[in-house]
């Protein structure tokens, strides 16, 4: 191996370190009702993530990225003191020729928790509800971004299948 690999390979190796001493302990109980405790979580996993607000209500949300796409997750019902009541993580992608109802039909009658659909404009939008009441263990939330990121890259597979059988339309 040449002496370049080698450092950045070890390079690669000391800077996954930090990140992984990170993590949180799985048993620890977290509360997700308060966005700014979502981003560190989402930190601590790996994951980018910056806390906003929508311009027109104000409304929290947190801007993150999975399989090299980008998402949001929404938060709903949020009073100061106890916090948001639930959140969604939510993606949105252009349209395509192949982009249709039936598309959405296929995938949602195969998969619970990532639900798709075609808006009036031929968009495809993709979505997951989470509820923020009471506390989770780590190890919860954690695989429910797992479940995000995991169903996000078969939506991208299946995608790609579909593409291929509707000929290739851009």
């Amino acid at each position: 191996m040449g002496k370049a690999l080698i450092a950045v390979a070890l390079a690669a190796g000391l800077w996954a370190m930090p990140a992984a001493a990170q993590k949180g302990d799985p048993a620890r109980m977290v509360d997700i009702a308060h966005p700014e405790e979502v981003v560190k979580l989402l930190q601590s996993e790996g994951y980018k993530a910056e806390l906003k607000k929508h311009e027109d209500s104000g409304d929290p949300y947190i801007s993150s990225a999975a399989n090299g796409s980008p998402f949001t997750i929404e938060f709903y019902d949020c009073g100061t003191a106890k916090g948001c009541t639930s959140m969604q993580f939510f993606s949105w992608y252009k349209k395509k020729s192949w982009y249709d109802a039936g598309l959405a039909n296929r995938w949602n009658a195969k998969k619970r928790f990532l639900r798709i659909v075609i808006d009036k404009d031929g968009d495809l939008s993709t979505w997951m509800d989470v509820t923020t009441i009471g506390k989770v263990s780590y190890a919860n939330f954690a695989d429910t971004i797992d479940w995000w990121s995991s169903m996000t890259g078969d939506l991208f597979t299946f995608l790609d299948e579909e593409e291929k059988a509707a000929g290739g339309k851009k």
